[in-house]
């Protein structure tokens, strides 16, 4: 099998582009605000250097993108075309968007007759159901737009979906740069996972987050825990029932080979209309507690084991941390790890991403993934569905 590095280097820097049609997968999945104002620009930022350098080499850009979860439907709440204009904006070049469920003839006629210094962009993927489902039908027909296949869009790169692992089985597929600089930057330095290392787990998501955080036993010294778990762990320890050894949250507590940090304070939000915010121990918290930050105690704790590593994963805030009130652990857990310039520090996740921009920033750490599910799944796996895709496409047209 080839490595990476060479199907980056024939990508960007062996082949003729003067007039090839690209087609880039990227995500512009990013956060708005009620009036549809982009909150965190970094994944829009990050593929500029790829889309530069295709213009420069003369080429047809020709971006796929989704937003959100539509679930292959078309809604106009999730267009692209919401933000079509701060995309032009931060690119610097003007972008015509185009539905692929428009005649095909008329795509490609708008594709023969697109500027110099102007992208093609197709309306969010996730509008055709064949794209999560996943069809070789839809994958040759996305592919028929183009010469060949680039996929910049890390972040959803551990999906199959047919514009991530369908259009390289049918055209010649390549990685972007900043496709191979999170494959650079986080399996370098994968095997420090071992040594003296901290995972510190956060977020809303729940669902999925702790078994990927059962996962990482035995892998990392320290896992500390915050966000929406924080309830889960509360609940299970502070209940009166016989506790079941089968039960996951058991075993992650009682496993003998990573040190499971769980915060020993917590602060709770009473109301809405006046909040009251108290701290309480975590043996205090009742079943109906809104947990919406960990403590001081709990920050002073996390804060002094990020010290002594070498090897720092985050993936998650700590809280509600969008909110003044409730920020302090999420704020003090990204300076602590921008002061432990001795340690490896890569993080991922959207909300881990606008943290980092509200109090560090990214350059504080080694390595500022654009992904969350496929950062995490890529440390784990040391591969991607996206990845594996452009590979063996690569081995097809040698």
């Amino acid at each position: 099998m080839n490595s990476l590095k060479d199907v980056f280097i024939q990508n960007l820097h062996t082949i003729n582009l003067e007039n090839k049609k690209c087609i880039v997968r990227v995500d512009f999945n990013v956060p708005l605000s009620d009036q549809n104002k982009i909150l965190d620009d970094t994944r829009i930022k990050a593929v500029k250097k790829t889309i530069d350098f295709l213009i420069s080499k003369k080429a047809i850009v020709i971006l796929i993108s989704h937003m959100g979860r539509p679930k292959g439907k078309t809604d106009q709440n999730l267009s692209l075309g919401k933000i079509k204009n701060s995309i032009e904006l931060i690119l610097k070049y003007k972008i015509l968007l185009i539905d692929v469920k428009e005649n095909d003839e008329t795509i490609h006629n708008s594709i023969s007759d697109i500027k110099s210094n102007q992208l093609i962009m197709f309306e969010n993927i996730r509008f055709n159901p064949e794209e999560e489902t996943y069809s070789d039908k839809f994958s040759k027909y996305l592919s028929s737009f183009g010469d060949m296949y680039i996929n910049d869009a890390f972040a959803v790169s551990h999906r199959n979906h047919s514009s991530i692992i369908g259009i390289p089985k049918f055209i010649p597929s390549f990685m972007g740069f900043m496709m191979y600089k999170e494959y650079t930057s986080i399996s370098k330095h994968s095997s420090q996972l071992s040594n003296n290392s901290i995972c510190i787990f956060g977020g809303a998501k729940i669902s999925d987050k702790i078994q990927i955080l059962n996962n990482f036993i035995g892998k990392v010294k320290y896992i500390a825990i915050g966000g929406g778990m924080i309830k889960e762990f509360a609940n299970y320890l502070n209940s009166k029932k016989i506790r079941d050894k089968n039960n996951i949250i058991h075993n992650i507590l009682n496993n003998k080979k990573t040190k499971i940090l769980i915060p020993q304070d917590v602060l709770i939000k009473n109301g809405n209309l006046k909040p009251e915010y108290i701290v309480k121990n975590l043996d205090e918290i009742l079943i109906e507690d809104n947990i919406v930050d960990i403590g001081p105690k709990t920050i002073n704790l996390y804060s002094n084991s990020i010290q002594i590593s070498t090897y720092i994963l985050w993936n998650g805030p700590m809280g509600i941390f969008e909110n003044p009130n409730s920020n302090k652990g999420t704020s003090a857990i990204a300076k602590a790890i921008a002061r432990n310039n001795k340690a490896y520090s890569v993080a991922g996740g959207g909300s881990t991403v606008q943290a980092i921009n509200q109090f560090i920033t990214p350059k504080n750490l080694s390595h500022v993934s654009t992904g969350g599910g496929a950062f995490m799944e890529y440390i784990e796996n040391g591969t991607l569905p996206g990845i594996n895709a452009i590979i063996q496409n690569k081995n097809l047209y040698e």
